[in-house]
């Protein structure tokens, strides 16, 4: 009987100790699943709470032009500035220098061509020339890299007058080769005549001519010797005396009074040619020695003809100005 409990005993141990050590390894197999879980499992509630990804949407043709093209970035402003350039400053010093003088020598050395028509002219021109004073140059940023378009301002002092004459020109200095400028001196083509004028619409380019042409007429008002060799020199009394015929009638004088109305009279004929003045002249506002005296274009002085007319006269551009003069004075 103690036997047989003896054994019972041992099969219930067996049975607890088998029970026992199949909880075990299920609290094992437990344990490591949720090690598992925890190291880089994902938990199904959390996936069904993450968003979902947004659904791709559809690109337009601009848009990846926009993306794939950078966008270009704005030009650089040409601005107008005043002395900035000091081996420009002393360049426009030296033809002042050289055409003041009559220093054709020196002034081939600095000009990319001087003709010999050229030259006489600027030796004449000296003869009355004493110096140019008070030099001022604004410059712009020229057509190709490293060039600039020039307008120096000045007063021109006469030989024997007390009042000097305010004036201003317009010159392009080309970009250095071999570590030399050179300021053009010949006649510029249609591309350079339109780059010159649209930068002649600059109000500050404007306001310099303005400023030029107010202290040039009130010089003349201030100084009747002035005045009267500016009137000399320019061929008004030529004008007047050898071409009387020229001028419209005195009862005609309502009619002369603005260039379209004057040149209505006679067939225009387009020119748009450069050419060069013979001699000293007058660029008028009007078809009239009467009219305001718009410049002073000197003998030899590049100046384009637009449109000559029958009555005699030519519309012409002159240092950016528009004006008229005599047909005859023009080569």
């Amino acid at each position: 009987m103690k036997k047989e409990n003896k054994n019972a005993n041992t099969n219930t141990w067996k049975t607890v100790l088998t029970d026992y050590r199949l909880y075990l390894a299920l609290n094992v197999v437990l344990l490591i699943i949720i090690v598992v879980l925890l190291r880089g499992g994902s938990d199904p509630a959390k996936e069904k709470e993450k968003p979902q990804d947004p659904a791709p949407q559809e690109t337009s043709e601009e848009e990846v032009q926009q993306e794939e093209e950078p966008e270009a970035e704005p030009e650089p402003e040409n601005k107008l500035e005043e002395n900035s350039h000091a081996s420009i400053d002393r360049l426009i010093e030296k033809y002042c220098g050289y055409i003041a003088s009559g220093d054709v020598d020196g002034l081939e050395e600095i000009v990319d061509v001087l003709t010999d028509g050229e030259k006489e002219s600027i030796k004449n021109r000296a003869s009355f020339i004493e110096s140019f004073d008070n030099i001022v140059c604004y410059t712009k940023k020229g057509p190709v890299e490293d060039s600039y378009i020039v307008f120096v301002c000045y007063d021109m002092k006469l030989i024997n007058i007390e009042t000097s004459a305010p004036d201003i020109i317009c010159l392009y200095v080309g970009p250095r080769e071999d570590d030399v400028r050179r300021i053009h001196y010949g006649s510029i083509d249609e591309s350079m005549q339109a780059y010159v004028a649209e930068l002649e619409q600059d109000p500050e380019v404007q306001a310099l001519y303005d400023d030029v042409r107010a202290r040039y007429q009130a010089a003349q008002e201030s100084d009747v010797t002035l005045a009267e060799f500016i009137q000399k020199i320019s061929g008004q009394v030529a004008e007047e005396e050898e071409e009387p015929e020229t001028e419209e009638p005195q009862e005609n004088e309502e009619e002369s009074e603005t260039p379209e109305e004057e040149t209505s009279t006679g067939e225009a004929t387009t020119q748009n040619r450069e050419t060069r003045v013979k001699d000293t002249v007058n660029v008028r506002s009007e078809t009239s020695t009467e009219s305001e005296r718009v410049a002073l274009a000197y003998q030899g002085d590049a100046i384009t003809q637009i449109e000559s007319y029958e009555n005699g006269w030519s519309k012409v551009e002159y240092k950016g100005l528009s004006g008229y003069v005599m047909t005859e004075y023009l080569e």
